[in-house]
């Protein structure tokens, strides 16, 4: 009890600590097919929800002005939703997070061993974050403006779907379990000996 509420996110593996698992989220095909269903899955409610309720009103935009304005924000919504895993990192943990660009994907990594808990905030902060503003935003906007923030507000939800394969993998783990998520690969590393020769 008093180890794992002592627990904090550390920039060295504490020497008890091994390796317990190695999952990749691009590679693993269990974990790939969640991660495809997901996406698919919320991007096919948000198409049904749009059919069935009538959500988004009449644009004078036609599809020239539409489709670049909707491309340009998605593109930035992708780097600022990495940037948000970034800035959540660098709060809990003190320690500069690494981007990469691995086409069509940016990737944030760390170097640091989180806790589960923190590991959580840092996978969902960009959700929660930005699913509030895109919230305001389709509640606020001017008509033109809702599909491209509808089309964001998809995005947020289906883009994490890695996110989200996250959390459950993690929150799987035993409790006094460290987590390095490089932004290729989730280490999960426990005290003892380890049970995965990864």
């Amino acid at each position: 009890m008093s180890h794992q509420s002592s627990l904090r996110d550390t920039v060295e593996l504490p020497s008890t600590y091994r390796k317990h698992m190695t999952v990749d989220l691009k590679k693993d095909r269990k974990f790939a097919v969640a991660v495809q269903g997901i996406f698919v899955l919320v991007v096919l409610l948000a198409v049904v929800a749009v059919l069935l309720f009538d959500l988004l009103p009449a644009t004078s935009w036609g599809p020239a002005v539409t489709i670049p304005v909707t491309l340009a924000a998605c593109f930035a919504y992708m780097a600022v939703h990495e940037a948000t895993h970034g800035v959540a990192l660098q709060l809990l943990t003190k320690v500069k997070p690494s981007y990469a660009v691995r086409f069509p994907f940016l990737t944030t990594g760390n170097h640091a061993y989180l806790t589960r808990r923190s590991t959580v905030i840092v996978a969902v902060a960009p959700t929660v974050i930005w699913g509030i503003v895109l919230v305001i935003a389709l509640l606020t906007l001017p008509p033109d403006y809702l599909l491209s923030a509808y089309i964001l507000l998809t995005l947020n939800f289906a883009g994490s779907a890695g996110d989200f394969v996250e959390v459950c993998v993690v929150s799987r783990q035993q409790r006094d379990a460290l987590v390095k998520d490089d932004g290729n690969q989730i280490h999960v590393f426990v005290p003892g000996r380890s049970r995965l020769a990864n």
